[in-house]
């Protein structure tokens, strides 16, 4: 396995041209495996997500990658942010086989929890089997991995809201299970969403009407393989802390000038999901977070991109909100790529 990132801005939900001219240079009827992740400008009911899966749609097929991919869409660039997106592209290939670990990623994508089961152990526990399914498809053990990412469809009936994100945390948890970083016995249907101490620490979960499967993707680091990429996560503690983010990408590398500022110039990608605590206070002082006319994730996006784009020097992320029993309460989970220092 040899993996390549691409990194496209987009003008519309649909667009989709600089992928496609980046892509035609890598000989498409090479690929592997393919992963999307694209963040677009628009809102959750002016139908610019669905814009966005139906050129991903058409883009996969006309290329013969629709049964070799997984692929994210979410909508909300506010802030100083750009529409922009990743691809990552398994070329195949080997690296030296005592060579030190460089980024992998392995796809799975399962039949949909019955209607009745989202947000439930059951659902949690077929999550746990398709992540386990996509640690193998990338040739890793649980320690390689650095990110899951999971999309669980969204439940038709009831609450939608509510039960869609126990669907989301549902999944956190069978994803942790899969990581070794969760106990079985330790999620019950009394603990989903209620027990926030339990947690996932390399898990990002999705939801939206357009998903019909369990569709994981699942980033980490191996040996034998080629590329010059690399893949790190930590967590955060709330909205401004930045401190394990520039701890993380020191240890993979990345120098601080005499201000103390990052090099990140060999930055290839950024996916992240951050949270508010319940009470919308943020390192101790109360926001309007939660109790203003504007919905709570484009306040947490629009923050995003002033505090990681301060520390990261760029308006390029896959920044989402609610990480719900994927990091610890009012935290988030972060995951970059970085390219190695050539020797």
């Amino acid at each position: 396995m040899s993996v390549d990132v691409i990194q496209f801005d987009m003008q519309a939900p649909d667009d989709l041209s600089r992928l496609e001219s980046a892509l035609e240079r890598m000989q498409p009827a090479r690929i592997d495996r393919f992963a999307l992740l694209m963040r677009v400008a628009g809102e959750y009911t002016d139908g610019s997500r669905e814009k966005a899966r139906a050129a991903v749609e058409r883009f996969l097929a006309g290329r013969n990658l629709s049964d070799k991919s997984e692929y994210v869409t979410v909508v909300g660039a506010e802030g100083a942010s750009t529409p922009c997106g990743y691809a990552f592209v398994d070329r195949g290939g080997k690296g030296l086989p005592d060579g030190p670990p460089r980024l992998v990623f392995g796809l799975a994508r399962v039949a949909p929890p019955p209607e009745e089961t989202i947000g439930t152990v059951a659902c949690a526990l077929q999550v746990k089997a398709a992540v386990e399914r996509g640690i193998s498809d990338g040739g890793m053990r649980a320690a390689d991995v650095e990110t899951v990412i999971v999309n669980v469809p969204q439940p038709t009936s009831g609450d939608v809201g509510v039960r869609g994100r126990r669907g989301r945390a549902a999944a956190a948890l069978g994803a942790g299970m899969a990581l070794g970083e969760i106990a079985q016995g330790s999620v019950r249907d009394d603990t989903i969403v209620s027990d926030v101490s339990l947690y996932a620490k390399r898990v990002q979960t999705f939801t939206g009407p357009a998903i019909r499967n369990i569709e994981v993707i699942v980033i980490g680091n191996a040996r034998g393989t080629g590329g010059d990429l690399l893949a790190c996560n930590t967590i955060t503690a709330d909205l401004l802390d930045a401190r394990p983010v520039k701890r993380m990408l020191v240890a993979a590398g990345l120098a601080l000038d005499r201000d103390g500022e990052l090099d990140t110039s060999r930055l290839v990608a950024t996916i992240a999901k951050l949270g508010v605590d319940p009470t919308g206070r943020v390192c101790g002082a109360p926001t309007t977070i939660f109790n203003s006319a504007t919905p709570p994730e484009k306040h947490v996006r629009a923050a995003l991109s002033g505090v990681l784009g301060a520390t990261l020097h760029t308006t390029r992320l896959f920044s989402t909100f609610d990480p719900i029993q994927q990091a610890p309460v009012g935290g988030g989970t972060i995951c970059c790529i970085v390219r190695e220092v050539s020797r």
